[in-house]
């Protein structure tokens, strides 16, 4: 569903990035290999604005991330492109992309919890 959303943002909208928030690394890595996948097979329609990109970059953003790769989400996107940046919730409020014209958020979280059971902090 978000590899739809995301390729139907990109199809059907106007300039500008899209950020995308997910609950972790696994999950950005999924739907980086799904939306790089459907993004090859895509046909863009015509009729499309022309000030519409019709490549697009797909980044991701994670903590495991090698830093110059995290980078690359600030730079901005070049002609006739736009950016489809995979980022975990910890980026929602820690950092500022500026381009970012769509979002789509999945509502889901992963947070630290303490379990007493086995005495040590865990991510639910």
């Amino acid at each position: 569903m978000l590899c739809e959303c995301g390729a139907q943002v990109h199809v059907d909208e106007g300039p500008g990035d899209i950020l995308v928030f997910l609950t972790g690394q696994d999950e950005i890595e999924s739907l980086e290999r799904l939306l790089l996948d459907r993004v090859a097979s895509l046909r863009l329609p015509a009729g499309r604005a022309e000030d519409a990109p019709s490549e697009l970059l797909v980044l991701p953003i994670y903590a495991a991330l090698p830093p110059e790769q995290q980078m690359k989400v600030f730079e901005p996107a070049g002609p006739g492109q736009r950016k489809a940046i995979l980022a975990t919730n910890i980026a929602e409020t820690s950092i500022t992309i500026s381009g970012v014209r769509y979002v789509i958020d999945t509502g889901f979280v992963k947070a630290r919890a303490y379990n007493a059971a086995h005495g040590a902090d865990s991510l639910q």
